[in-house]
């Protein structure tokens, strides 16, 4: 699977989000997680996750589903990463990573 990652701060949850997407090969589908990224600072009853693919629609074949997911959640997620993940589908990659800043250039990972 090709993974591309964004961190941010996001307003409506008021703590800093990251979010997964990419292309899962096997499944020949798009993913999208996005959760908490201080893990360690959640009550017990928090899992950090706001949103997984898992929960809902699995693996579609294209990106539409999960961009109005994006807006309906508030995500600013850069063009640059749909690009690569569509890229990735188009060439069925595995084990890409690839780490992202807010406007849409590639950084080290974090």
């Amino acid at each position: 699977m090709s993974q591309h990652f964004l961190k941010f701060f996001h307003a409506p949850t008021g703590c800093v989000v990251r979010v997964q997407h990419g292309w899962d090969r096997p499944l020949q589908g798009f993913y999208l997680v996005v959760q908490k990224d201080d893990q360690t600072a959640l009550p017990d009853d928090d899992e950090g996750i706001l949103y997984s693919n898992l929960f809902c629609v699995g693996h579609p074949p294209d990106q539409g589903y999960y961009r109005e997911v994006a807006k309906q959640l508030g995500l600013p997620i850069p063009e640059e990463i749909w690009r690569a993940a569509y890229l990735d589908s188009q060439h069925n990659l595995v084990n890409k990573q690839a780490f992202y800043n807010a406007a849409g250039q590639l950084i080290e990972p974090f």
